[in-house]
């Protein structure tokens, strides 16, 4: 399997493209709404962090900022499959 089909289907799975029942893409839209919410704490506890480590003369080493950059994707990531899922459900209802 190419990388590109393998992109593909996680893409699918992860904004449920094959999936009409409401009895699932409720839930997982609420699961990913929560999953934005943990993510937006840590986005604030890392600029929290980032503040106090240069406020004490601390540097942080080369991982803090790599694992930043990971939250910071899962973040965009999880706002396009919010953004993908509210639109399926709105174009959903409106269609019925």
């Amino acid at each position: 399997m190419s990388i590109t089909r393998l992109a593909d289907r996680f893409w699918d799975g992860m904004t449920l493209t094959y999936v009409n029942h409401k009895g699932i893409i409720y839930p997982y839209f609420a699961f990913m709404i929560t999953a934005f919410l943990f993510e937006l704490f840590l986005t604030v506890l890392i600029g929290i962090s980032i503040y106090f480590f240069y406020q004490s003369g601390y540097y942080p080493n080369v991982l803090f900022y790599i694992g930043c950059c990971v939250v910071f994707l899962l973040l965009i990531m999880t706002m396009v499959t919010i953004k993908s899922i509210y639109l399926k459900i709105k174009y959903a209802s409106n269609s019925h």
